[in-house]
């Protein structure tokens, strides 16, 4: 049964480890619940904001004046048809990719080791080596505060770790894929391989919300500012500049403000000692962000979400 709290501390439900209290908090087991949430937040005209696995997210230290919804039902099995899957959105992204592979469908793998849900991965357009989540995509099904409805993958509206479903509230409730086939042993090693990678640059036991600024498109840097001229050529993948690599040449790693600091393994990491706040946090990146705007003449952007 869905039962409303209040003065619920947030930190607790993200992999950063940080935020204030919510005003309201619910906790969603099912679909239903997920609903009746929304639509109660609708009807007392609240703010409210939808979690699931809690990474990609900072939530400030002040009190979230509105209900936060966390969605934390059973999984689920991923419905098998041909070279289909469809899955709730709470599914674990490590868990769909695994029945993929397991199927012998290709299209998933080089996304093995990132954290989170599908529905959290669909919303951010994750993606790692070349591929993005939407691109093996048909449909969504969501709930956009009157109804429940499917949504085709152009809808979506998918852009570099972008999408509507990060500025128009909709819930997603499930979602279809469409993958090729391919071999099951070599689908599985390469996601281990990635894995492997994976896990040797990030700690899982870190309160970490993942990546923490997009990697920059080559068609976003300002030719005339000669921004260019001064990149690595040779640290450029798939069109995009690292930001991981932007960070380390200004000097990033280890950089510290109060309890946040930038991982001395990968430049784009920032990591909460335990003691971090969101002050620390937004102090920090506005620091990184003006290092590499002079150096590079590119400005990073966040691929966290900030919650005030």
């Amino acid at each position: 049964m869905m039962k409303l709290r209040q003065n619920v501390p947030l930190a607790l439900y993200t992999t950063f480890g940080i935020g204030g209290r919510a005003h309201y908090f619910i906790s969603a087991t099912n679909f239903a619940e997920l609903v009746s949430a929304v639509r109660l937040a609708k009807k007392n005209h609240w703010r409210y904001f939808v979690i699931a696995g809690g990474s990609n997210v900072v939530f400030d230290d002040k009190t979230f004046d509105g209900v936060v919804i966390c969605f934390k039902p059973k999984d689920g099995p991923c419905h098998w048809q041909g070279p289909s899957l469809t899955v709730k959105a709470n599914l674990p992204l490590a868990k769909l990719i695994k029945t993929a592979i397991s199927h012998g469908l290709a299209g998933l793998e080089t996304l093995s080791g990132i954290p989170g849900t599908v529905g959290g991965a669909i919303v951010g357009n994750a993606g790692a080596y070349g591929q993005t989540i939407s691109d093996c995509l048909t449909r969504v099904e969501i709930f956009d505060g009157r109804k429940i409805k499917w949504l085709a993958k152009k809808q979506c509206r998918f852009t570099y770790r972008e999408s509507i479903f990060k500025s128009n509230g909709w819930l997603i409730l499930r979602a279809e894929f469409k993958l090729v086939t391919g071999d099951k042993k070599a689908l599985a090693k390469k996601s281990q391989e990635i894995i492997k990678i994976r896990t040797t640059k990030y700690d899982p036991s870190l309160k970490c919300p993942g990546s923490f600024f997009k990697n920059v498109l080559v068609k976003d840097v300002s030719i005339r500012r000669g921004g260019l001229a001064k990149i690595d050529k040779q640290k450029i993948i798939n069109s995009k500049i690292p930001a991981g690599y932007l960070l380390e040449a200004v000097g990033a790693k280890g950089m510290r403000i109060g309890g946040i600091y930038v991982a001395d393994f990968h430049g784009n990491l920032l990591i909460n000692d335990g003691h971090g706040t969101y002050r620390d946090v937004v102090t920090l990146a506005t620091q990184l962000k003006k290092l590499v705007q002079k150096k590079f003449g590119v400005t990073l952007e966040e691929e966290v979400r900030y919650m005030l």
